[in-house]
């Protein structure tokens, strides 16, 4: 089966994070992939001149694809190409919000003409974003939409039947992420918050500040979404640490702190935890979907003064701190990429049956 996958380029993310990551582990016998990386923006496309970038942008965006941009038109017609010139069984667009546009509707008035690939779009922002950022009469044409938390399944199921609508969800690379194999000597409780998409620095700092008279504490934040705010003593702040740099931060704090604005799948969260951190975190439906049991305190509307006692309760009580952690790493295996990996396998295989199955009947019919 080939699988031709259109995936967006995210320089900030590790070379062991990414929704991509699943395919690495796919049964090389069974599944040919494609893996054609699309840089965000303009750059690689190849008219220079500024006027006419801006007239084709405007109108390759004016039906509401806020982030479409010219590289991802030369992705959806190199993908068309070599539709067109060699069977592809499955188009996958792996970041929907970013890339699906014009290739399903041709693929669709085509398809007359030589067998067409089943699509699939995955869609990774919350609904409130995902208004804003794409169409949804492009997303009705496609086969099946993959998403990644509950509250994306009810926003589609607005806009299309419940059988083109599967939840995956997000996993992670457990041999890479992992706890710590040796424990620290004693030292200050340790609070790590990681990353800048949807993230409520004003309430980690706040906590911090609430908590600055606990002389055990400090915070410690890898983003580069704080500058301008007002830095507490015990909060350190830096960005650009590579994979290795960030893992022995995960092991070596005591806490994944991490309040946000809105969520589907959160990279932080999956990572801290198949390290083995306990976390705190907002409570939203998505979060309790990947963090269903002891694993986590979720807290509501991220409400400080909560907050700030949730991490008490964790620093005054290290035998909960051992048992979430114990939580956490199992809950992580839970989402190793060998099992989403198979999720996806059983999407592509799904498709292909049922497209194979309406081409006998349509067959039979004439």
């Amino acid at each position: 089966m080939r699988i031709h996958l259109i995936r967006t380029y995210h320089p900030h993310w590790g070379r062991h994070t990414g929704a991509h990551q699943f395919i690495h582990y796919l049964d090389p016998e069974r599944f040919q992939i494609d893996d054609r990386v699309v840089a965000m923006g303009d750059d690689d496309f190849p008219i220079k001149a500024s006027v006419v970038r801006l007239g084709i942008k405007y109108i390759v965006r004016r039906k509401g694809m806020r982030v479409y941009g010219l590289n991802d038109l030369l992705a959806e017609f190199a993908a068309g190409r070599q539709w067109w010139r060699e069977e592809i069984d499955v188009l996958h667009y792996l970041e929907g919000e970013h890339s699906l546009q014009f290739l399903p509707s041709i693929v669709t008035t085509l398809g007359r003409l030589r067998p067409r690939p089943r699509i699939v779009a995955t869609f990774h922002q919350p609904p409130e974003l995902l208004d804003r950022l794409i169409n949804i009469k492009n997303v009705q044409k496609v086969d099946r939409v993959i998403v990644l938390s509950p509250e994306q399944v009810s926003y589609f199921g607005q806009h299309l039947p419940a059988d083109k609508v599967s939840m995956v969800l997000h996993g992670i690379d457990t041999d890479f992420f992992f706890p710590a194999i040796q424990s620290e000597a004693p030292r200050r409780f340790r609070c790590l918050s990681v990353g800048s998409w949807l993230r409520d620095y004003d309430a980690v700092l706040d906590v911090a500040h609430r908590l600055s008279s606990e002389s055990d504490f400090e915070f410690q934040i890898v983003s580069n979404a704080v500058s301008g705010h007002e830095i507490p003593g015990n909060v350190s702040v830096q960005s650009g640490i590579d994979d290795d740099a960030l893992r022995a931060m995960y092991q070596q704090a005591d806490v994944l702190f991490l309040p946000v604005t809105s969520a589907t799948a959160n990279n932080t969260v999956l990572e801290g935890i198949a390290c083995g951190l306990p976390v705190v975190t907002t409570d939203l439906a998505s979060l309790r979907c990947y963090l269903p049991g002891q694993e986590a305190i979720l807290i509501k509307e991220n409400d400080p003064e909560h907050l700030a006692a949730a991490l008490l309760k964790l620093y005054h009580n290290p035998e909960l701190r051992t048992e979430m952690a114990e939580a956490a790493r199992r809950r992580a295996l839970d989402l190793s990429w060998v099992k989403v990996a198979h999720e996806h396998a059983s999407v592509y295989i799904d498709l292909v049956a049922r497209s194979n199955s309406r081409g006998r009947t349509d067959e039979a019919r004439a």
